[in-house]
C-alpha cells in the first residue's frame, strides 16, 4: 500500500519543520504550505489524504481556509486536523462547526500527533475508497442511491447468469459439462453453445478486465458471436468475422480471447478448433500424458488484420477435450506459484476418468483452494468427453 500524503499548513517555520520531520519518520509523504492561500494553491495541484491546518495564520487563517475546502467538491472529503494554541471550548467548537475532523492543541506531543493521524486515516479509509464511486453517482450519492446501485448489481448478476446456458448432458454424441465462477458480482468470462447450421459451436470466452465493464462487453461479444456463427460453418471464419466487428466497437486497451470448438452430430468424436489468443485446449487420453492443442490466432478486438487458424481433432473413446479460461491457470497459491498449463495437466492426470461435470468442478475447486476461496479472476471450464 502506498504511503498516505499529508499537507501541513503552518506559518511558523519551526512548527512546520517539526511536523514534517515527525510525519516523515512515521512513513508519510509530507508537503508544506505557509498559509491558507498557499495551501489552496497546492490543493489544486494535488489532493492529499489528510490536511494539518494551523488556525492562526496571515493572509488567510485556518478557519476560512477550512470553509473554502469544505465548499470545494474536489477536496471537500479530505480529513482536516486543526492546530491551535487556543484550547478553549468555544475555539474548538468554531473549528468543528466549519468541518474539522480533529483538533490538536499547541504545544503538541509528536507521539500524540502520529496517533491522531493514524486514527483519523483509519476512520476515513472507507470514505477514501468509495470517493470515486460517490463522485460518479453525483446526486445519487445517498443511502437510497447506494441501495439502488446494490439492487441494480444484483439484477445484473441475475441477468448475466441467465445468459450462461445450461450445458446439455450430451452434445453431438459427446458427454458435456461446464462450470463458470465470476470473481466479482458480475464478470467477463462466458461460455456458450451456438447453433451453426447442422453443426454446433462450443465457445469459451474471456473479456479483459473484471467487473461491470467486462460484463457489459461480455454481453456484446456473446450476442455478436451468436449472430455471426449462425451463418458460418468454420470456427476460424467465425473468429475472423467477430474480430472485425469488435475492432470497430471495442474500447481502447480492452480485448477478448475465445476458444471455439465446432462439433458435427453426424461425426461423433470429430471437432474443429480455432482460438483467438486463448489458452491451449487440453486433451485427456486414457493411459497417455495430457496433450496441449495449440492453435494460432490473435486476441480479438485489437488488430483488424488478425488471422486465425483451425485444427481438426478426432476424440477416441474415453478421451476428453478441456477448454478453460486463464483464471484457472494464473490464480496463484499461497506461495505465489501459478500452475499454468503444466500444473493443470498434472492435476488432470490424477483424475482422468471423471465425467465432464465432475472434472470441471474438480478444476474449479482446485482454483478456489489455491486462492483461499477469494478469486482474483473469473474461472471457466468446459469439458467434452467421448
Amino acid at each position: 500500500m502506498s504511503a498516505a500524503r499529508i499537507l501541513v499548513v503552518d506559518d511558523e517555520v519551526d512548527i512546520g519543520t517539526i511536523l514534517k520531520v515527525t510525519l516523515h519518520r512515521a512513513g508519510f509523504l509530507v508537503t508544506t504550505a505557509v498559509d491558507g492561500i498557499d495551501a489552496l494553491e497546492k490543493l489544486t495541484a494535488e489532493v492529499p489524504d489528510l490536511i494539518m491546518l494551523d488556525v492562526m495564520m496571515p493572509r488567510l487563517d485556518g478557519l476560512e481556509t477550512l470553509r473554502r475546502i469544505r465548499e470545494d467538491p474536489s477536496i471537500a472529503a479530505v480529513p482536516v486536523v486543526l492546530l491551535s494554541a487556543k484550547t478553549h471550548v468555544p475555539d474548538r467548537l468554531a473549528g468543528f462547526e466549519r468541518g474539522a475532523d480533529d483538533y490538536i492543541a499547541k504545544p503538541f506531543d509528536p507521539g500524540e500527533v502520529i496517533a491522531r493521524v493514524h486514527s483519523l486515516l483509519k476512520r476515513t479509509e472507507q470514505a477514501r475508497l468509495t470517493r470515486p464511486l460517490l463522485s460518479l453517482l453525483g446526486a445519487w450519492a445517498s443511502a437510497e442511491g447506494l441501495a439502488r446501485l446494490g439492487h441494480d448489481l444484483e439484477t445484473a448478476r441475475e441477468i448475466q447468469s441467465r445468459l450462461i446456458p445450461t450445458i446439455p448432458a450430451r452434445l453431438a454424441g459427446l458427454q458435456a459439462g461446464a462450470v463458470l465462477k465470476p470473481s466479482m458480482v458480475v464478470g467477463g468470462d462466458f461460455f456458450d453453445v451456438v447453433p451453426m447450421g447442422e453443426r454446433i459451436g462450443v465457445a469459451v470466452g474471456d473479456v479483459s478486465g473484471k467487473g461491470i465493464s467486462a460484463a457489459l462487453l461480455m454481453v456484446m461479444v456473446r450476442t455478436l458471436l451468436r449472430e455471426i456463427a449462425s451463418t458460418l460453418r468454420e470456427p476460424a471464419d467465425v473468429l475472423a468475422r467477430l474480430n472485425a466487428s469488435l475492432c470497430r466497437d471495442m474500447p481502447p486497451s480492452m480485448f477478448v480471447t475465445i476458444a471455439l470448438a465446432v462439433l458435427d452430430p453426424a461425426r461423433e468424436g470429430w471437432l474443429c478448433l480455432a482460438s483467438g489468443g486463448h489458452p491451449s485446449a487440453l486433451v485427456l487420453r486414457a493411459g497417455q500424458p495430457v496433450a496441449q492443442i495449440g492453435v494460432e490466432g490473435s486476441i480479438l478486438g485489437a488488430f483488424a488484420d488478425a488471422r486465425f487458424d483451425q485444427v481438426e481433432l478426432g476424440l477416441a473413446a474415453g478421451s476428453t477435450l478441456l477448454l478453460v479460461s486463464d483464471g484457472i491457470l494464473e490464480i496463484p497459491d499461497a506461495q505465489g506459484r501459478r500452475p499454468g498449463l503444466a500444473g493443470l495437466a498434472a492435476l488432470l492426470e490424477k483424475v482422468p476418468d471423471r465425467p465432464p461435470i465432475e472434472l470441471a468442478e474438480t478444476i474449479v475447486e482446485d482454483a478456489l483452494v489455491r486462492s483461499g476461496a477469494i478469486l482474483r479472476d473469473d474461472v471457466t471450464v468446459v469439458a467434452l468427453r467421448r
